[in-house]
């Protein structure tokens, strides 16, 4: 696990921002709160994904987050159950009604006139994978632009 410093380089989120995301407003909880003045919270690879995420939905889809709190949890105990390796080839899906899933691009299915945001997991990986100091693989792994369909 690694500190609140540590989320803020891996992340691009402001001191004040990541305390409000994760304290005051509670949109993403982490795995060890701080233990009062002068201690830092400290978070898993799997709570800096989400946090990651949730700062591409802020950014760059322009989404309010609140409504997304619960999907959040969601993701980070979804993400808990899963092997880093094994989410190389995965996206999260952004559902009308705040629903957040994570699924294979080949398995994604849908109705045609439902909105999704197709968020790919393998960017932020690599990013975690300098941050929390894992080694690169050798072989190359898929690279995923972020769409949306309508």
């Amino acid at each position: 696990m690694i500190g609140s410093r540590e989320v803020q380089a891996l992340t691009g989120l402001s001191a004040d921002q990541l305390r409000e995301w994760t304290g005051r407003r509670g949109l993403i909880r982490p795995d060890r709160p701080a233990q009062g003045k002068g201690t830092q919270a400290r978070f898993s690879w799997q709570t800096v994904l989400v946090l990651r995420l949730a700062l591409v939905m802020k950014q760059d889809f322009h989404i309010e987050l609140h409504p997304h709190r619960e999907s959040f949890s969601e993701l980070q105990k979804l993400f808990h159950g899963k092997a880093f390796p094994g989410l190389w080839d995965r996206v999260v899906l952004l559902r009308e009604r705040a629903q957040l899933a994570i699924a294979k691009p080949s398995e994604m299915t849908f109705p045609a006139d439902e909105t999704v945001i197709v968020m790919p997991l393998a960017p932020h990986l690599r990013a975690l994978m300098t941050g929390f100091g894992v080694p690169m693989p050798t072989q190359q792994m898929p690279l995923f632009r972020a769409i949306g369909f309508r």
